[in-house]
């Protein structure tokens, strides 16, 4: 009972371009969708229309606690 299991070559994720809506096997996130409830997303775009969207911004700059702040750390 020496057999081998042959494996499966893992499989290449394939999503839509968001730009151009080509099926890319190379996505790059692009955007991430937050929800209220339940999961949220992730947009892809292709290598040639991702450099032509604008940058995914870091979440934690997103909180209103965060604006305004000083190097100290006060409000």
């Amino acid at each position: 009972m020496s057999e081998s299991i042959p494996s499966t070559p893992a499989r290449k994720p394939v999503r839509m371009c968001v730009r151009c809506h080509y099926v890319t096997d190379e996505p790059v996130v692009v955007a991430e969708v937050h929800q209220n409830s339940g999961p949220g997303w992730n947009m892809y775009a292709c290598p040639e229309c991702a450099p032509h969207l604008p940058p995914v911004p870091d979440v934690i700059d997103l909180f209103p606690s965060r604006r305004g702040r000083t190097g100290d750390g006060a409000a």
